[in-house]
């Protein structure tokens, strides 16, 4: 890295500052929820956190864990989703990849819930 370059912005980062006014305890369930993805790039934000999401959803469906006790993992898990979504939208080259994102979004959760529930 070259004197005053920065060093490249993080999806942990960029979600880090997005949710400064969200409990601790969410974040943190954000975070731990991204795992190793967090370190990825923050131009891979989308894709990371939808599939990140869509991990969560899988495991509390497929353990049947359904009860308040997991209402945080719920919660990541919506939150994983809008700021995919977020991130997209002041991103995004077009409306056709808003488009894109949205189809990929609605076909890997649809299909948990269809495969699961």
């Amino acid at each position: 890295m070259t004197a005053g370059a920065r060093p490249p912005v993080t999806i942990r980062d960029w979600i880090t500052i997005r949710t400064t006014r969200a409990p601790a305890a969410l974040q943190q369930q954000i975070l731990t929820t991204l795992g190793s993805d967090a370190d990825a790039p923050e131009s891979r934000t989308p894709e990371l956190c939808l599939a990140s999401a869509a991990r969560a959803l899988d495991a509390l469906l497929s353990e049947s864990r359904f009860g308040r006790d997991h209402a945080r993992e719920l919660l990541a898990i919506d939150a994983l989703t809008t700021l995919a979504f977020e991130y997209a939208s002041q991103t995004a080259d077009s409306r056709d990849d808003l488009a894109a994102l949205a189809t990929l979004s609605a076909r890997t959760l649809g299909q948990l819930a269809t495969q699961r529930v």
